[in-house]
């Protein structure tokens, strides 16, 4: 009962320490496994000749790409996560970001998708795609980046929600993994309440699992 006792508090603790360590990152509005993929609206290449499709994969499908995009996909992920703020990745990004006059630490990426073209028997290379996504993740909506195939990160500069705050349209020359970032000092915290929940639960089952012990302890003592 003691062994049983000491490896469900050492879980709850494990679990928790992770908790602690995604709320402190900061970096996402909610953990990123559970995000949807936005969903495309509509999309034309520049070259009128090309039959290429668009395929939009979240980040909880990332093992369903080729291994090279499921590692840039994952290296995304790793920088977004380990960055100080989002303002790290990508220094034209940080410009922009002052000039609204919004503090880096009030950023989070409210989506993480990979964009790869498919059925194209035309040609090789890509010329501009202009896209348009429909997301239910655009509000308060910052900017768009873009990982390059050589792992950097850069702004998507003519991004731009919609009216109806929708739909994001934009036009790219290549594609790879794009992170949707908002400010979330407008009220989008995501799972920080959650996270909050969820620790309450931790604690209450420790102190349950403790309980139990002290009860089966005195149980047998009586006995």
């Amino acid at each position: 009962m003691k062994k049983i006792l000491v490896f469900c508090l050492s879980l709850v603790l494990i679990v928790s320490a992770s908790m602690v360590a995604y709320a402190a990152s900061n970096n996402f509005v909610a953990s990123p496994p559970s995000f949807t993929a936005p969903e495309v609206d509509s999309f034309e290449p520049s070259d009128e000749d090309c039959t290429a499709d668009i395929v939009v994969t979240p980040f909880g499908d990332k093992d369903e790409l080729p291994e090279a995009l499921r590692l840039l996909m994952e290296k995304a992920y790793n920088d977004i996560l380990n960055a100080k703020d989002l303002t790290e990745l990508c220094k034209e990004f940080a410009d922009y970001v002052e000039s609204l006059g919004i503090p880096g630490t009030n950023l989070a990426v409210s989506d993480l998708f990979d964009i790869h073209v498919t059925g194209c028997d035309f040609h090789e290379g890509h010329f501009d795609f202009e896209i348009v996504l429909k997301a239910d993740s655009l509000k308060n909506f910052v900017g768009l980046l873009h990982m390059n195939k050589n792992g950097e990160w850069e702004m998507i500069k003519d991004a731009v929600v919609s009216e109806d705050g929708g739909h994001l349209k934009f036009s790219v020359e290549s594609f790879t993994p794009f992170a949707i970032v908002v400010d979330t000092s407008g009220g989008q915290t995501g799972d920080s309440s959650m996270i909050a929940v969820y620790a309450v639960i931790m604690a209450v089952s420790a102190l349950a699992l403790v309980v139990i012990f002290v009860k089966t302890r005195k149980q047998k003592t009586a006995e």
